[in-house]
């Protein structure tokens, strides 16, 4: 519209793998976020707060909300927590174990 190219959105290898039902690992990096004990595994269940972001939905969520099986704590003892907001670049896609009943 009035003669502007549209920004290419950001490439799936960004983040792959995350979005709404994942399965995820949360770890440390060296970039910031929240220390959580342990590396908790989780399912992303919503995007996390994107207030950092000039418009809602307008590119990759900068964070997500993680649901956990076990209550979960950080590294100074905060918690038990059900439910977090992670950072994105904090959360790592993995595979669920394969089902062994057959």
């Amino acid at each position: 519209m009035f003669g502007r190219r549209r920004s290419p959105s950001p490439e799936p290898s960004d983040h792959p793998g995350l979005g709404i039902g994942a399965l995820v690992q949360v770890v440390d990096t060296d970039r910031g976020g929240e220390r959580w004990a342990g590396e908790p595994i989780g399912v992303i269940v919503a995007p996390g707060g994107n207030q950092h972001v000039g418009l809602p939905g307008v590119g990759e969520p900068l964070s997500w909300t993680v649901a956990f099986d076990d209550a979960v704590y950080t590294k100074d003892g905060r918690g038990p927590f059900e439910r977090a907001t992670v950072l994105s670049r904090q959360l790592v896609p993995i595979q669920p174990a394969p089902d062994t009943e057959a």
